[in-house]
This record gives structure tokens, sequence and C-alpha cells, in this order.
């Protein structure tokens, strides 16, 4: 009986402690969340993203060798 005492304290213990880290993931998850929207937020915006997607789809197209109707551009985002 005394093992099995010890055991169910052990599991329990266990659950406590992963739900103590489960927490505190989720509290670095949402100030990471945060940090980002903070971030783009501070990004400024494209003025005229249709020249940016035309010149960037011609740039494309030419190293590529290919026509620029033969391509789509689906997303262009801001590095660095």
């Amino acid at each position: 009986m005394g093992n099995t005492l010890w055991i169910i304290l052990g599991v329990f213990a266990g659950l406590i402690a992963l739900i103590n880290i489960l927490k505190a993931v989720r509290r670095m998850q949402d100030r990471l969340e945060q940090a980002e929207a903070a971030a783009s937020a501070a990004a400024p915006a494209i003025a005229n993203r249709g020249e940016l997607v035309a010149v960037a789809a011609s740039c494309i197209a030419e190293v590529m060798g290919k026509e620029v109707s033969g391509l789509r551009i689906v997303s262009i985002k801001q590095v660095g």
C-alpha cells in the first residue's frame, strides 16, 4: 500500500508540473505574439504595391527567362 501511495503522489506531482510548464510556454507565446504585432504595426506600408509587384515580376521573369504573364506572385513580405 505504501508504494501505491507514492506512485499516485508522483503522478499528481508530474501533472501539476506539466500544467505549470504549459502555462509558462503559453505566457512566452503571448509575449512573442505581442512583440510581433508591435513590430508589424511599426513597419511602414508599401505605397504602390501594384508597381512593386510589376517590377518584381519583371525582374524574376528576366532571370528565369520566361514571360511575365506566366508568373503569379502570391505574397510579398518585408525582410529585415
